[in-house]
Order: structure tokens, then C-alpha cells, then sequence
């Protein structure tokens, strides 16, 4: 993937974000390594918001978290949690730190996210939790990755959540999948009715669905159409 295609996805996801309900002002971050220079990572200047990110607006970042330009002014509660998961997964290309309002009610709840919707199944026995700390010190950054583990999201305790991918359409994807499963939990948890949960070997055999007999639930079957619909909208994320 070439510099300006990554830097088109980043802008995009950053669109997309904003889109469906899981901006929060200058908060949060989408950040990527990037291929060509395995040891920086891109992230947005920080100020700005989500529905105004262009291609051009993204800066380099060394992998220990600082910026390689050091008159940027980037948020090191972004860089430093990204620059410890990309040095615990090797796997891990692209970071989405955001606060949707579906996992920011699931995230205050005792039984977690529950396996209740296709889209709360491929996180079934694959998601971390780690209690929130605004701080971000040296031991908080440590915890990160080791809660994170090999999962593919992280719900941080009465703050938010971190979806991680190989690429930055695979992170969306599971961004926008979580934030629906926990908006459609928190749906059905309000009727106050009883809720009926699958047997474990029914929910682990609706998580292996996404994931197995040539079909891989990663986000690019998806990613071309929802730039194509940004496009549609105005193209100027790409500038």
C-alpha cells in the first residue's frame, strides 16, 4: 500500500467515525504503521476533528511515540498506548481508540458484552477489558496490550474501546461491529426482560461462522463501498 492510500483510508476511517456516531469532538484516534517504515506509525495532528481530516493532515510518529517532526503537537494518551500494542503485535497495522456511545454504556456494565446479535458473535471468547485510566503512565501503557492480548478489541472500563486490524478497514470494521452489538445489547437490556443467551457451543459456533470455509470477516468485502459512499458525499478526505 502505497503512502497516499494509507493516508486516503486514514482520513476515511476518521469520515466514517464521525458518520456513524462514534466521533467525540477532538477525542480519539485511528493510527497506522506504516508498511514502508515499519518503525513510525501515522497519526492526526491533535485539535482537530474527526469530520474535517484530510489525507494531507496525518504526520509521522517514531514507534517509541514521539513525534518525528517535534514542532507537531500530536496526544501522547494516542501515541503511547498505539506505539505499546504495534510493539506487542507484530499482526497489528492499524489502532481505532473511539467512544461510541453503545460501548461506552456497555463498557459500565458488570456482564460485559454479551453474545446477543450477529454482531456481538465474532467477539464471543475474543475481546479484552482493562479498567479506564485517564493517565496513561508508564505501568496503564504496559497493561494495554497485555488486556488486549491476540483479541481483536479492548473495551476499556467506564471509557471506551480500541479495535485493532491489520489493516485500517479491518479496525472499522470491527469498530462499527462492536459499537452496533453493544447499541443493540443495550436495546434489548432496556425492554427488562429476560434475555436469552445461546448456549457457549451455539455462541462459539456462531463466532466460527465469520471465520471459517474460505470466509474471513476483515472488513474488505465492505471498505470499497463505504469509500465509495464518502466519495459520493465529497471526496475531499482524500486531499
Amino acid at each position: 500500500m502505497s503512502d497516499t492510500d494509507l493516508r486516503q483510508d486514514l482520513a476515511a476511517s476518521f469520515r466514517l467515525l464521525d458518520k456513524y456516531g462514534m466521533s467525540d469532538l477532538t477525542n480519539g484516534s485511528v493510527v497506522a504503521r506504516d508498511p514502508d517504515h515499519p518503525e513510525t506509525f501515522l497519526t492526526h495532528p491533535h485539535g482537530m476533528f474527526f469530520h474535517e481530516l484530510r489525507a494531507s493532515d496525518f504526520v509521522r510518529v517514531n514507534i517509541d511515540g514521539t513525534p518525528v517532526d517535534p514542532d507537531v503537537a500530536v496526544n501522547m494518551a494516542v501515541c503511547r498506548p498505539a506505539s505499546a500494542i504495534f510493539a506487542a503485535r507484530a499482526d497489528v497495522n492499524a489502532i481505532i481508540h473511539a467512544h461510541g456511545h453503545g460501548v461506552m454504556g456497555v463498557a459500565a456494565l458488570e456482564c460485559g458484552l454479551l453474545p446477543i446479535s450477529e454482531a456481538a458473535f465474532p467477539f464471543y471468547n475474543d475481546i479484552g477489558y482493562i479498567d479506564g485510566d485517564f493517565y496513561f503512565d508508564d505501568d496503564y501503557v504496559a497493561a494495554i496490550p497485555k488486556a488486549l492480548a491476540s483479541h481483536k478489541a479492548l473495551i476499556y472500563r467506564h471509557h471506551a474501546f480500541a479495535a485493532v486490524g491489520e489493516t485500517v478497514a479491518e479496525a472499522f470494521f470491527w469498530a462499527f461491529q462492536l459499537n452496533v452489538a453493544c447499541e443493540i445489547q443495550l436495546k434489548v437490556l432496556a425492554t427488562h426482560k429476560k434475555v436469552l443467551l445461546p448456549k457457549p457451543e451455539e455462541a462459539q459456533r456462531h463466532h466460527d461462522a465469520f471465520f471459517t470455509d474460505g470466509w474471513v470477516a476483515n472488513g474488505s468485502v465492505e471498505w470499497p463501498g463505504l469509500r465509495r459512499l464518502l466519495d459520493t458525499e465529497g471526496a475531499d478526505y482524500k486531499e
